[in-house]
């Protein structure tokens, strides 16, 4: 039986950030893992969003980039998942600032707020599970603990940090959790060795989830971590929130937050120093941190063969390969063991499985060959809809561009001496130049210049266009395409 009261309701704060560049070609710097549909029809973020559709939690607030920010608002549209604030990041400083930005700006609302941290990007096939775990991790975070959830070990890991358990902490005489004594409490990832070591012991796999109430952890990070919260802070007090309606948009100043101290880890700035923090364990709820494309094979469920498909591929007479084809092209195997053959929009990666880890070598010598395949990807999701290109020819770029709902950008055509838009269908839209609106004429195309302050507007459900880029610069990056000019400001107040 639980121990939490009905009246009890935790903020969940997603985490979402990272470089992308693991699993290459899938993943990219502007497309990162936890925006894609890895292991089900939905992306790693939008099931995060689902696994806290619970009536424990209140609408979730979001920490990511600016960058992130239109594919965060555009998945979380996608599911129709609710939003209470998003904090852009000017810049990342690792997990100790960012949850401090999350600790600060909630607790100036609510000091007694209980948090419930995570990442975007892990996979927790059994939700149900981990949140009766959340549930009875609530009376440690009311007691001003750091809670952390250990993952129960399945097998000696060398890729995970662990946790090493100490004293239980009872509640009406059950046991919740432990407390994590330090030093050691907290442990870098190990050889195999110690690895097995660490699993006969009972340790946990470090999942880097954490529960605590938001006054508690202010008040670690002022003890041990000061010159982080000091900056986070007054990022947070001299920055600004604009309230968009469905949502707030929290911006911390960007020259208080760059004086964070770089790359800091909440472990290692308050886990691994505190006196407050506890542990409980998660034990059969399908966790797992997808580092590698052979990570994809491990969490998949295999034919009678062992090949796990994911698109449009067919396997003859092979065994424990994994086929992941997204480009539209069927991929073919036969007479073949534990090969990986993955198939982006623009790039063909064949390995061995046992070979996963080689992606970052060949990530690196791609990268010295300025191929932009490395960091960008053919697509881009946008608040608006989605913008995809074609094919190139010569100095132009052929995409689509679609319009999802009655939406509109406004921006300046840049990265091309010219583009030109062609709509289809019975769809309607109309384009602005300088305050005059003009239809667009299906099949009628219609041509802009470089400079130009161009805005689009869709009137119907769906608004489906050519959009040819001439004389383009290929080296611009799709996701910096529609530099916008203009935004409605709404009315901005100080974070406090």
């Amino acid at each position: 039986m639980s121990t939490v009261t009905k009246s009890v309701t935790i903020i969940p704060a997603i985490m979402i950030g990272g470089s992308g560049t693991r699993l290459w070609p899938l993943s990219r710097s502007n497309m990162p893992k936890q925006f894609l549909q890895l292991v089900n029809d939905r992306s790693l973020f939008q099931n995060t969003l689902a696994r806290v559709d619970n009536a424990l939690f209140s609408a979730p607030w979001l920490l990511t980039c600016r960058a992130f920010v239109d594919m965060v608002n555009a998945q979380a549209r996608q599911i129709d998942a609710g939003i209470a604030s998003i904090v852009l990041e000017p810049m990342q400083r690792g997990t100790a600032a960012a949850l401090a930005a999350v600790a600060e700006a909630i607790g100036n609302l609510d000091p007694d707020a209980l948090v419930l941290a995570m990442p975007a990007d892990h996979v927790i096939e059994q939700p149900d599970v981990f949140i009766e775990a959340v549930r009875k991790a609530v009376p440690l975070a009311l007691a001003d603990k750091i809670v952390t959830f250990g993952i129960v070990p399945t097998a000696p890991e060398t890729g995970f940090g662990y946790i090493r358990p100490g004293a239980p902490f009872r509640v009406n005489g059950e046991a919740v959790g432990s407390l994590v004594d330090q030093p050691g409490g907290f442990l870098e990832k190990p050889d195999l060795i110690r690895a097995q070591e660490f699993v006969e012991a009972g340790y946990f796999w470090n999942a880097g989830i954490f529960l605590f109430r938001a006054s508690a952890l202010v008040e670690e990070l002022k003890l041990h971590a000061p010159a982080v919260y000091e900056a986070v802070a007054a990022s947070i007090e001299n920055g600004t929130t604009r309230d968009l309606g469905s949502h707030l948009l929290l911006m911390p100043n960007d020259e208080d937050f760059a004086a964070c101290p770089h790359d800091i880890p909440i472990d290692t700035a308050v886990l691994e120093k505190s006196g407050n923090v506890a542990v409980v364990p998660c034990d059969d709820i399908g966790w797992a941190d997808i580092g590698s494309l052979s990570a994809l094979w491990d969490i998949s469920e295999k034919d009678e063969n062992g090949n796990v498909l994911r698109g449009d591929g067919y396997v003859s007479q092979s065994r424990n390969c994994l086929v992941h084809a997204e480009s539209g092209r069927r991929v073919v195997l036969s007479h073949i063991e534990d090969i990986m053959v993955i198939d982006s929009e623009d790039a063909v990666v064949v390995l061995p499985r046992s070979e996963a880890q080689r992606v970052k070598d060949i990530v690196n010598s791609l990268k010295k060959m300025n191929a932009p395949e490395v960091s960008f990807t053919r697509s881009s999701l946008k608040s608006w809809g989605k913008v995809k290109i074609d094919r190139v020819y010569d100095d132009s770029q052929v995409c689509a561009v679609t319009f999802q709902g009655k939406g509109s950008v406004t921006y300046r055509v840049s990265g091309a001496e010219n583009e030109t838009w062609l709509l289809h269908g019975s769809n309607r839209a109309e384009y602005g130049v300088d305050g005059h609106f003009i239809p667009f004429v299906s099949g009628n195309p219609v041509t802009f210049s470089k400079g130009q302050v161009v805005t689009i507007r869709s009137s119907s459900v769906l608004s489906e266009f050519t959009y040819v880029r001439k004389d383009a610069d290929l080296n611009w990056r799709i996701d910096d395409w529609f530099p916008n000019v203009a935004e409605v400001e709404a009315p901005r107040v100080r974070l406090v």
